[in-house]
Parts: structure tokens; sequence; C-alpha cells
């Protein structure tokens, strides 16, 4: 008989002693209850205490104080040009001349007519003069008296019409040379030499335009919230600041102008200032910044721009609490001053406004605080 010895309790052995050995070479990983992510480090600042004006800044338009488009008072030929364009011009030059020979045999056709008004006037007033004596001496009737008198009045009516006329075709012949009404910068001549010039007429052809750049206004609408505003003030202000699209560099404009009604289409009201404009840097057309100055400077908080949240309609700003812990707090704000956000009011001196990193926590979080790095 044959005996058969069973392996089974050894191989068992082996199994349990290499799974043993397997779950040893995993990696160890420990996680305690109740642990979260890691701690975020956010960098923080007190709000910074400055003396600060309150403004409301506008965009407006820079405008000419005076604008020309120049148009001929008549029809005809242009015989020449007597400006280059883009050239200064004072009131006064010449600017155009209209072929001025048709205007010309006019006055002469003119000259005739009075001269002949003024012989016919001497000879009424020589026979006026023979009738009354004969009237008086009884050798002259009283009608011939009065058909005497009417001539020599009608004579001294042609005489007055004749030099109406001349007066007219004069003034006419003045207008063939076209001057320019004011003093400013010209641009191009629209119309060649030798093209026929429509005039008389508003919509006659545009011969070119004409501004003056010394002063120039910048044009802003305000608000009527703003407009009331500033009215409710002591003293309406009478200074604006003024920048230039593009430009770093303010100047002080004169604020002298309001208009006298509110619009009902935009509910706005114009304000004009102005600038001496000496050196003609500033060109009519271009963007103005105008910040007009409301009450007078005050100490105010400022944080930095990159510090200001937003929640729908409402500013805030993320501080961290005595607990270590994120909260949101709402504020008012006003414009920048000297690259920083001006908090009008919903901030004190002891809060720790986050200035970088809100973008990685939220409300109620917990986190470490930096300072930022001196000179940041």
């Amino acid at each position: 008989m044959k005996q058969i010895h069973s392996n089974a309790p050894a191989m068992l052995f082996v199994a349990i002693t290499t799974v043993a050995v397997l779950s040893g070479c995993g990696p160890s990983k420990t996680v305690s209850p109740g642990s979260s992510q890691p701690i975020a480090t956010v960098t923080i600042a007190a709000p910074e205490r400055s003396m600060v004006q309150e403004t409301l800044d506008y965009t407006g338009r820079i405008e000419a104080s005076q604008r020309v488009e120049v148009r001929s008072r008549l029809s005809g030929y242009l015989q020449a040009i007597k400006f280059r364009d883009g050239q200064q011009v004072k009131a006064g030059d010449p600017l155009f001349v209209i072929d001025q020979r048709p205007f010309a045999v006019a006055r002469d056709r003119a000259q005739a007519i009075m001269a002949q008004a003024i012989a016919r006037q001497k000879l009424a007033t020589t026979q006026l003069t023979r009738v009354t004596r004969l009237h008086q001496s009884g050798a002259s009737s009283a009608d011939e008296l009065d058909r005497t008198r009417g001539e020599f009045e009608g004579a001294q009516a042609a005489v007055l019409l004749s030099q109406a006329e001349l007066r007219s075709v004069e003034l006419e012949l003045s207008f063939a040379t076209i001057r320019s009404p004011i003093t400013g910068t010209v641009s191009d001549h629209r119309v060649d030499i030798g093209n026929y010039v429509v005039g008389g007429t508003a919509q006659g052809g545009l011969l070119t335009t004409i501004v003056a750049q010394s002063p120039v206004r910048a044009m802003v609408d305000l608000s009527e919230a703003d407009f009331q505003r500033l009215r409710r003030q002591k003293k309406f202000p009478d200074r604006a600041q003024l920048r230039l699209d593009g430009t770093a560099d303010t100047q002080i404009s004169t604020i002298d102008f309001i208009d006298n009604e509110i619009s009902a289409r935009s509910g706005t009201v114009r304000l004009r200032a102005s600038i001496a404009n000496v050196d003609k840097t500033i060109k009519p057309g271009s963007f103005a910044h105008v910040r007009v100055p409301v009450g007078a400077p005050e100490e105010k908080f400022l944080v930095p721009d990159s510090a200001i949240q937003s929640d729908q309609t409402k500013k805030l700003v993320l501080v961290v609490d005595a607990n270590g812990k994120v909260a949101p707090k709402r504020v008012d704000l006003g414009g920048l001053f000297n690259g920083k956000r001006v908090v009008l009011s919903g901030l004190s001196a002891n809060d720790k406004v986050i200035v970088s990193g809100a973008q990685r926590v939220r409300p109620g979080d917990s986190v470490k605080l930096s300072t930022p790095a001196a000179g940041a």
C-alpha cells in the first residue's frame, strides 16, 4: 500500500508570508482623521493713510475755441490759393481768390451809371432853380414848378440808387478775395485752382477749415448726481486737472462754463474746461481725461487696486481676522491716487488687508501671513 504525504499546511504558510512581504513593500500613506488641504500663505498690509483730494473723473474731447468752415460768398472760377496747407494764419490774411474780372466789369458799369445819375441831378438842380425864379416873377405856372421839382427829386433818388449799386458791386468784388475771419491753423485746401466754386449759400462748396488752437476747451458731460454734488459745495470748483489720452502729464484748466439746463435725453449737463495751449501742442479732437475736485482734501485709506474684489454690484476687500481666518469687508471706493485705490469707507487702520494671494482663498479659510517686501 502506497503512502501519500500531504503538503497543504506548508503551502498555506508560504502564501501568508508572501502576502505580508508584498504588503510591506507598498507606499505608506497615513491620513489622520479631520485632515484638510494645505494652509495657503497670503501677503497682508495695513491700509495706507494719506491726504486725498476726492475727484470726479470724466473723459471728454478737446474742442477748438473757434472753428470756421471757409466757403465762398460768390460763384466763380478759383484763380489763386494764398496759403500753404497747415499754415498759421491771422485774421484778414487772404486765402483764396475767385476770378475778379466779371466783378470788376460790374463795378465799372455801376460807376458809369452813378456818373450818369449825378449829371442828371445837376441838370435837374439847374432847371429847378430857373423855374423857381420864373414862378416867383409870375412867368411860370405852379404846375410847371411842381413838375420840375418832381424831376429834381427823382434825379436825387437815382443818384442814391446808383451809389448803393456801386457799393454792392464793390462789396462783391472784395468778396472775390476770401480772407481768414480768425487767427488760427488752416487745414488743407479742398478745391484746386481752376475749379468752379459755387458760393452764396451755406451748402456751397467747402474750401478749407480754420481752427483757433489757443485756447482750447475740453467738453465733458457731468451726470446729474455729480452736478448736484458739486453744486451743493460752498463754491463750485473753478479749476480741473486735464490729461491727454496716452500721456501721464497733467495740466491745470479753468472751468469757465456750465450749461444752463440738464439734458432731458441723457440726464447730463455740459461742463467746459479751458486751457491756454500757448505752445499749440494740444490738438482739437483729442481725447482728454478731466478730473474735477470735490471738496477739500481729507485723510483717506489707500489699498492696491489689485486687492479689490467684486461681488455683483458690491466691492469687497479680503482681510485676515484675529483668528487667522479670511473675512470679506464691503467698501466704498473712490478714484486712484498715486497708483492706489481710495477707500472712502469700510476699512479701519488695524485691518490686515490681503494684497496678494486672495485668489487662492475663500472667506472662512485659515491662512498663513506674509508681509510685503520692502519697497513693494
